[in-house]
């Protein structure tokens, strides 16, 4: 399987042409954003958004082993379970669980619509919530496993919500600044962070409670359990460690570790058949990919019209990921994440080299895809490039369900590491780690360059285009004839004789 110009060219007109009518309106009122928004049915939603993950469950995925992994299985699933709960509860948050990547949640508030302060109170609470369940139920609950700590990050202002996939494949996704700084604040492990703008927001006894960072936003201090529980008292908020104990427990009893298991794949994985009790443990090669400026891109659009033109692009750029990586490569699209697609690679079974060596060529075969065919096909994406990262390792896969809604996640240090990498790389880079550079043949290896400032294998540039040509100059090396011939354009070189054709041996060089 490759990369295809004239094949990619074709999916990515036919998406275009079959979009329609992009609508962007103001968000007004309460709705059921699931059933509200599309491709082409757009809203622009005021809210707070938070990112909190949990650090430890990629590390506890990938080390443990035997018996005990049906507990971190359990766990994970558990603890997504209520702070899905926690989030979406009516009389709880009232929030929207967005989805989960991997550890890592993203949650929205925007109810009551436009009411700044009571969004940003919410947002700081339910990390201030999340860090007292962890700390004084969860770990209480699975004191086997390491202690486990969370880290997070939010954000408020205008971001505009889409939603893209086929039915039972469908994901909210939301474009603009506060749902992409959100997450990119998140600092050490235990530090809850906000932005200067949720701060404003907040009232003068929960400021009291936060300390300035020297990058100019905000952690979160930490204080006790009657400081937090006076605090949701003040905003009507119904939760208790308690009440989180008690559905934490009932959950142990309906999924018991007995009931959960973990396997190999043999053949490709069936993401849709995944679920707590069937989980797989592969190694694998994980890939993300960026659209590096796109969060400038769509906030330079300040028209409706410019701004339907930026999600028509986004959504073509979108639809063109998840092709190759699926099409082209036979690779798993995990999720996207706003402008980011996350993939998978997992065959053929016990052969890493392969598995990587797929994966780069993945990753080349988007590189491609930006470079060339939506950038003919979309001409004033202008200067947007694609930054991709790559690892490889032992990683989780599984799939979450609660209230009809199912995320596909991946834990493991491979997927944190190859999201690393890929927020390291620049537009046009492929970022590698070194367990995937040592996996590759040589000639593949010639092509990535080690920037230890980045401690990263770096390839710029690298098309489909241009590795076929390596590919051809490989093949003239080591001593094989080549074969040239003058034409009216110039002086052409293959490995074929025919009439014409005078026959030369390359130097070594050639093929470097």
């Amino acid at each position: 399987m490759s990369w295809n110009y004239q094949t990619s060219k074709e999916r990515i007109k036919n998406h275009l042409s079959s979009l329609g009518t992009i609508e962007i309106e103001k968000l007004v009122r309460d709705a059921d954003l699931y059933a509200l928004l599309s491709e082409t049915t757009c809203r622009e939603i005021f809210g707070a958004h938070v990112y909190v993950d949990v650090p430890n469950f990629a590390q506890l995925a990938t080390e443990v082993e035997g018996a005990d992994y049906p507990r971190v299985n359990q766990a994970i699933h558990l603890y997504q379970r209520e702070v899905s709960r926690i989030v979406e509860g009516s009389g709880v948050f009232d929030g929207i669980r967005v989805h989960f990547q991997g550890p890592k949640l993203h949650a929205l508030f925007y109810r009551p619509i436009d009411a700044a302060g009571q969004l940003a109170t919410k947002a700081v609470l339910l990390q201030a919530v999340l860090r007292e369940f962890v700390r004084n139920v969860f770990n209480s609950a699975y004191p086997a496993l390491a202690d486990i700590v969370i880290a997070g990050g939010a954000d408020i202002g205008d971001a505009i919500g889409t939603q893209d996939g086929m039915k039972g494949d469908r994901e909210l996704l939301f474009i603009g600044d506060p749902a992409n700084y959100a997450a990119r604040i998140i600092g050490e492990p235990g530090e809850l962070r906000l932005t200067a703008r949720i701060y404003d927001e907040l009232t003068k006894e929960i400021r009291q409670l936060c300390s300035k960072a020297v990058d100019g936003n905000y952690i979160l201090d930490s204080f006790d359990w009657s400081v937090l529980q006076r605090l949701l008292i003040n905003e009507g908020i119904q939760w208790s460690p308690e009440t989180s104990a008690e559905r934490l427990q009932e959950d142990k009893v309906k999924f018991p570790l007995k009931d959960i298991s973990c396997s190999d794949a043999d053949t490709t994985i069936d993401l849709d058949a995944l679920s707590i009790t069937n989980n797989k443990r592969v190694k694998a090669a994980s890939l993300f990919a960026d659209v590096d400026g796109f969060t400038r891109y769509i906030a330079a659009a300040t028209t409706v019209e410019q701004k339907q033109s930026a999600l028509r692009v986004l959504h073509a750029i979108r639809k063109e990921m998840a092709a190759v990586v699926k099409h082209d490569f036979d690779g798993l699209r995990i999720q996207y994440q706003g402008d980011r697609v996350q993939a998978f690679f997992h065959m053929p079974k016990n052969d890493p080299g392969a598995i990587v060596a797929k994966a780069i060529d993945a990753g080349v075969g988007l590189q491609s895809s930006m470079q060339h065919t939506l950038k003919e096909c979309l001409p004033e994406i202008g200067d947007l490039q694609l930054a991709v990262g790559i690892d490889f390792g032992l990683t989780l896969v599984s799939r979450l369900g609660t209230r009809g809604q199912r995320d596909r996640i991946c834990v493991g240090s491979a997927v944190e590491r190859a999201a690393a990498c890929q927020e390291r790389c620049h537009g046009s880079e492929i970022g590698i780690t070194s367990p995937v550079y040592i996996l590759l043949e040589e000639a593949v290896q010639r092509q990535f360059r080690l920037d230890d400032q980045r401690g990263l294998y770096i390839a710029t540039s690298l098309t489909a285009e241009k590795t076929e040509r390596l590919k051809k100059a490989a093949a003239y090396a080591g001593g094989q004839p080549v074969f040239l011939r003058s034409t009216k354009s110039g002086v052409t070189v293959g490995n074929t004789e025919g009439p014409g054709a005078r026959q030369v041996l390359p130097s070594k060089s050639y093929a470097d």
